[in-house]
Order: C-alpha cells, then structure tokens, then sequence
C-alpha cells in the first residue's frame, strides 16, 4: 500500500512539474519606472494566448498599486493592432488575449491611478515554450534525488 502512495506521488510531481516550474506570469520582459511608478512585466504565450501580466508598484515605498487602470496598445511593424484594458487580478494587472505564435510588438502601457497618469514603452517578443523540457529537467532532478537515497540506504544495509 505504501509502495502504491508512493509511485503515485512520484507520478503526480511528474506531471505538475513542469506547471510548477513554470508558474504564473511568465517570463519578466520589462522592469523600469515611470512617474511615481515601478513597473515590472511578464509574458508567456500558451496555446494560442498571450498572458501578459503587470505588477505596479510605488516608487517611493514599493507598496503595491490596486485600483489603477491599465491599458495596453500594441503596434507590429507601425501598425496598430488593439487597444486592451489589463484587468486587476490579484497582486497584478492582467491581459489574456489570443494572439499569432509569435509576437513581436511594440507596447504602449497608459496607467491611471492615485499617483497619477504615466505612460511607458517597451518591446515584447514572445515566441511558444515547450513545457516538456522544464518537465524532464525537473523529473530527472527528482528521480536522481530518490536514486541517490536508495543508493545510500542500501550502502548502509549492507555494512
């Protein structure tokens, strides 16, 4: 029965490892200041959609900014391709749209909030990630941990 628990547990972090090493948020794609803002953003692109996730802070504090509007314009090659609002959700300021597999947009990030209205640009390239490769590192990672105690373990019976 233990035997059982075990080689299910040993499964399960198999399959949610790769989730769990790479966490909400993506990858961080811009940090800087604007106004009385500290920005720092993160992207990734998964089947089909970009997340694209905002964390505003105060410059002068670093204290968390809720309640500020955010919009986000993006622009390919000098044309504009949308105008979207990043909701809050949570911590951050959130945007989740479809989009082609690769991206490679110019960001005009407009925010609105208790510490005034700033706009920021930057550069966004995202391109889709294979979760499999996180996985098997993470895996190996773990099943060579387990390897090495039974090693060890055995060692120690044996003398």
């Amino acid at each position: 029965m233990i035997r059982r628990a075990f080689i299910l547990t040993v499964v399960m972090h198999c399959l949610l490892a790769g989730s769990i090493a790479r966490a909400h948020g993506g990858d961080l794609v811009y940090v800087g200041s604007s106004g009385q803002y500290q920005v720092r953003t993160f992207a990734t692109w998964s089947d089909g959609w970009l997340d694209y996730s905002i964390d505003l802070r105060n410059v002068a504090t670093g204290a968390r900014i809720p309640g500020a509007k955010v919009t986000v314009q993006a622009f390919e090659d000098g044309r504009k391709l949308g105008d979207w609002i990043a909701l809050e959700s949570g911590a951050v300021y959130e945007l989740v749209e479809q989009t082609p597999e690769e991206i490679h947009w110019n960001l005009v990030v407009t925010i609105s909030g208790t510490l005034g209205t700033t706009r920021l640009t930057h550069q966004l390239d995202v391109e889709p990630e294979n979760w499999l490769w996180s996985t098997l590192i993470v895996a190996t990672g773990f099943f060579g941990a387990i390897a090495a105690h039974l090693f060890a373990a055995k060692r120690r019976a044996s003398n």
